[in-house]
């Protein structure tokens, strides 16, 4: 899946399309575009050197996620509640 641009509508094939969606059923696009995030320790090992991922919003019932875009090989979303990081769901940094 090509990376998203910035400031674009999160989409519900991006959703769909989550290396974690299993773990969210029923997910559907925020109002939140994609957009650079702040600082992350986890996101430098997902192929931001400076730690800040490109993400956006998804929403489950009634609680809003972020939508994390992987720029490492996985070349994919994943979907994080609040203080969650990828090794939460057992992925792990796969580099260059």
């Amino acid at each position: 899946m090509p990376p998203p641009e910035l400031e674009t509508d999160v989409t519900q094939k991006q959703v769909d399309a989550a290396v974690n969606i299993d773990d969210f059923e029923g997910a559907v696009p925020g109002k939140k575009k994609w957009h650079n995030g702040l600082f992350e320790p986890w996101a430098m090992e997902f192929g931001y050197k400076d730690g800040m991922p490109v993400y956006g919003e998804c929403v489950v019932g009634e609680e809003s996620h972020h939508i994390y875009w992987l720029n490492d090989k996985h070349q994919a979303p994943i979907i994080l509640k609040k203080g969650q990081t990828p090794a939460d769901y057992g992925i792990t940094p796969d580099p260059e």
